[in-house]
């Protein structure tokens, strides 16, 4: 008698799909995969550290630790203990570094008034000692700025200020913090990256705007569609407290470029690259502007005012908002939910200002450099709900030539062009 096959038993392994393909099946084409996040991350990583290494290199902090160290060599002790009081250094502040294991140059620590007038860049190294800010320094009347950045001599009087408050809190970091041969260095990087930190970010967006307004400017003077470009340049790379200032007096002077057959386009992007451009409109043939960063008031016919301010709208044929987006430009996909709710606040804002104000709804979009799982979801479900007419996956669209395309042609329409 012939043996009976056993029936086998269906487990997870021997099915043809598995639950996250399954789940990945269902998933909106603009969601992100772990590849597409690694690069993404890969991207953002690179950008932050190109931007740290500029900063450095701008702010020359080599030769800031070397002219410390030089004047370290030759600044004479007693000059301190001569000075202490009077200058806002605690004795014994001056003893635990003189205890250290090497012991250590009071000048890598404390500054002398004299010093600060002689070397003003200085000033820049012992605020960061001491964990101050530029912003900071302004708000309490000792603004560092001409000091740093031009290397103007500062009167006595300040200078004594400045040395005195400087001196005040780094003895008391000294005191409680202790002292190592390189604990000063370590101080200053991380004030210095403490401060960049707020540079960074608003590097981390103007980047993505350039990533998405970039192609857009190529592929419109490619289609004889581009007229006029307003923009800014920020300059080579500074901490400065005025470098996220879009308006008022620490805003960059706009110019507007007007555009030609002839004009060599790949030239001025690569020059807005170095110069690190803010875009404010892009205005096309027919009439038609893109606005980025603007703020629109909508009346009621209650006189109430509706404040609304996407990242990018288009004026076409006289609607003032014809279509709108938010762009987000972090990494990291632990942040993904926080931008995507950050976004449909804005979003929906538009929304209720068009309803208050009896105006059509414009379209909608959702620009981002990732989008998780759960944020495409629910981006998806907005797609079906009519609130949103598009979601652009920022990293897809350089990965993938038919979503750069797809974009770019959507924009065609944003602007007014039918075809």
């Amino acid at each position: 008698m012939a043996k009976r096959k056993k029936k086998q038993k269906f487990s997870p392994e021997s099915s043809l799909l598995s639950e996250e393909q399954i789940q990945a099946s269902n998933l909106p084409s603009f969601t992100s995969s772990q590849d597409e996040i690694r690069k993404a991350v890969e991207q953002n990583a690179s950008d932050r550290g190109v931007l740290l290494l500029e900063v450095i290199v701008s702010l020359e902090v080599d030769k800031l630790l070397a002219l410390v160290d030089e004047i370290s060599e030759l600044q004479d002790k007693e000059d301190f203990f001569y000075l202490a009081d009077k200058i806002g250094i605690q004795i014994n502040a001056l003893k635990s570094l003189d205890n250290a294991n090497p012991p250590v140059h009071y000048a890598r620590y404390f500054c002398l008034p004299k010093i600060l007038i002689q070397y003003p860049q200085l000033i820049f190294y012992y605020r960061n000692i001491a964990m101050l800010s530029r912003k900071v320094m302004r708000g309490i009347g000792l603004d560092t700025k001409s000091f740093e950045l031009d290397v103007i001599e500062p009167s006595e009087e300040i200078a004594h200020k400045l040395a005195t408050y400087f001196n005040e809190i780094t003895s008391e970091l000294v005191l409680k913090g202790g002292v190592t041969p390189y604990r000063h260095i370590i101080m200053m990087s991380a004030n210095l990256g403490d401060s960049l930190g707020g540079t960074s970010r608003n590097e981390v967006g103007r980047i993505a705007m350039m990533r998405v307004i970039n192609p857009l400017i190529n592929y419109l003077h490619s289609q004889k569609k581009l007229s006029q470009v307003l923009y800014s340049l920020k300059g080579k790379i500074v901490i400065n407290d005025d470098d996220n200032e879009t308006e008022g007096a620490g805003a960059a002077k706009r110019k507007r470029l007007n555009i030609t057959l002839d004009t060599n386009i790949e030239k001025i992007l690569e020059h807005f690259d170095t110069y690190r451009v803010l875009y404010h409109e892009i205005e096309t043939t027919n009439g038609n502007k893109l606005l980025l960063n603007r703020q629109l008031k909508w009346k009621t016919d209650k006189g109430t005012t509706v404040k609304i301010g996407p990242d990018l709208h288009s004026f076409v044929d006289e609607n003032d908002m014809f279509w709108a987006a938010e762009l987000k430009g972090g990494a990291d996909p632990a942040g993904s939910d926080e931008h995507w709710k950050t976004a449909t606040k804005v979003l929906d804002r538009i929304i209720e200002g068009a309803k208050k104000t009896n105006r059509t709804t414009p379209k909608l979009s959702f620009i981002a450099t990732i989008l998780v799982d759960r944020v495409a979801q629910e981006a998806q479900n907005w797609i079906d709900q009519g609130k949103l007419t598009s979601v652009y996956n920022l990293t897809q669209m350089y990965e993938k030539e038919e979503e750069m395309e797809r974009f770019l042609k959507d924009m065609d329409k944003f602007l007014g062009y039918d075809n």
